[in-house]
């Protein structure tokens, strides 16, 4: 068997242009809006004028002010990714403890300090194209670098590459292309509030947040050809690994005019990000001994969108509740710096392809007898990225299966109850994310992307005691 290590993850900087590294950045970029406690997740999330949940914390830390008693909480969760794999995260965990005043009437009412942890985002799936047939190889792309390029050298010593035609080996066959990808990892966030309540007609937050990355993508692709009298296959596994650890810092507010309504604004610096990667390619004909490349790792910055956030809530007694949020993000303002200089091409893919995203999340609960709560809620995402120009997607080089998010659905329900210390609390989230795959890039000129949904499924449980 033979086989060759291909390093990928300095292209970028090389020269190529490995636009995957910006898409990779918008993948661990973007967050799950109706992830956190079950109460949280079964309104979709919509608690950024309601406040007094633990996963509001991370919307808006004004949250901590409506607070009237500490909170130790605890949210175990299970999720179900594309294709049916069931597994286990915690959501969230937080601890709140509560600082009240003695007059309790005029001005300073009670304050306080939040420790939460929050998940962020799952990444599970597993897609695949069984097979289609096609008139073209990759190793056709490998035959165009010519000699003395590391893909073509490689391909005409593994011998998928005529070196004396210098062109594929598989050119003018029928091909039967298969392609995997699976992704796993996920994006914590930890946060350090304190939430202040005034009169109880305004509710001021501060949190300092440190968020943890990890996100592995592995893409698996396959070539046969049928011809007469032979049959040739090759293919390639590549693995990309991201970890890194990041900061940002959280301004809010919600005001409550009077009792039936509140208004909540908040304000979250980018994300700044400290980011290790490292990239592989495997490419194998199951034939010679092994060769190999010496792996290497890639050390990086990244900087997400600035997030602005605003709702309104309604409460109606102790009987229901309504909330309804809006959150802006410009993924156009996505960056990676190497070294402290900004890569131009990755600025450039976010510049002209990326979209600022709006995301809108409504959410209700209702008492259905004394202490027993019935929970549903919707959010709807739009696309962060647009699909590639035709003439960017052919001269893009990137060897592994690319995934363009586009908008995506939320649809959420829940139930609780809430004893006078205990409350337990059980929500369903279901998310439908629109996106486009491709093969690889540069794509073919009779090659075309195809659109897929995502669909994964969130079922989270909460315990917690107030005292």
């Amino acid at each position: 068997m033979k086989k060759l290590f291909l390093t990928i993850g300095i292209a970028a900087i090389s020269g190529m242009a490995f636009s995957q590294n910006a898409i990779d950045a918008l993948t661990m970029s973007q967050t799950n809006p109706v992830l956190g406690t079950a109460r949280y997740s079964g309104m979709a999330g919509a608690f950024n004028a309601l406040g007094g949940n633990p996963s509001a914390i991370k919307d808006n830390p004004a949250a901590l002010g409506v607070y009237r008693s500490s909170d130790l909480t605890f949210s175990p969760s299970m999720y179900i990714n594309n294709d049916g794999d069931l597994k286990g995260a915690l959501d969230n965990f937080a601890f709140v403890i509560n600082l009240p005043s003695k007059k309790q009437k005029h001005g300073y009412i009670t304050s306080s300090i939040g420790f939460n942890y929050n998940r962020l985002i799952n990444f599970s799936r597993y897609t695949r194209n069984r097979g289609e047939r096609v008139d073209f190889s990759l190793s056709d792309e490998f035959a165009k670098d010519g000699p003395g390029s590391l893909y073509y050298d490689k391909g005409v010593e593994l011998g998928i590459i005529n070196d004396n035609e210098g062109k594929s080996c598989f050119g003018g066959e029928e091909v039967i292309r298969k392609n995997t990808m699976m992704e796993k990892g996920h994006v914590g966030q930890w946060d350090i509030a304190y939430g202040l309540n005034i009169s109880n007609l305004a509710y001021l937050g501060a949190s300092l947040s440190f968020t943890t990355l990890e996100y592995k993508q592995t893409t698996m692709f396959e070539e046969t050809t049928l011809p007469d009298e032979a049959f040739d296959r090759w293919y390639s596994d590549q693995v990309y690994y991201a970890d890194g650890h990041g900061f940002n810092f959280r301004l809010g507010a919600i005001v409550r005019p009077i009792d039936e309504f509140r208004f909540g604004v908040s304000f979250e610096t980018p994300t700044y990000y400290k980011i290790t990667d490292y990239s592989d390619m495997q490419i194998d004909d199951d034939m010679g001994d092994p060769l190999k490349i010496d792996d290497s790792e890639l050390r990086y910055s990244m900087r997400t969108p600035l997030k602005f956030k605003t709702g309104v809530g309604i409460v109606i007694g102790k009987n229901a509740m309504i909330g309804v949020d809006y959150q802006y993000e410009n993924f156009k303002k996505l960056r990676l710096k190497y070294d402290d200089i900004y890569l131009d091409n990755e600025t450039d893919v976010a510049e002209t392809q990326m979209n600022a995203v709006h995301t809108l999340k409504l959410g209700g609960e209702v008492q259905v007898v004394d202490g027993f709560f019935l929970r549903a809620g919707l959010a709807y995402a739009s696309a962060p990225m647009n699909d590639y120009d035709r003439d960017v997607a052919e001269n893009t080089v990137n060897y592994r299966m690319i995934s363009i998010p586009r908008e995506s659905i939320f649809v959420t329900g829940g139930a609780g109850y809430k004893g006078e210390h205990f409350y337990c609390d059980l929500a369903y989230a279901f998310q439908n994310k629109k996106e486009i795959l491709y093969n690889y890039l540069p794509i073919w000129h009779t090659d075309e992307p195809t659109k897929h949904d995502l669909k994964t499924r969130n079922i989270i449980a909460t315990f917690g005691w107030r005292f």
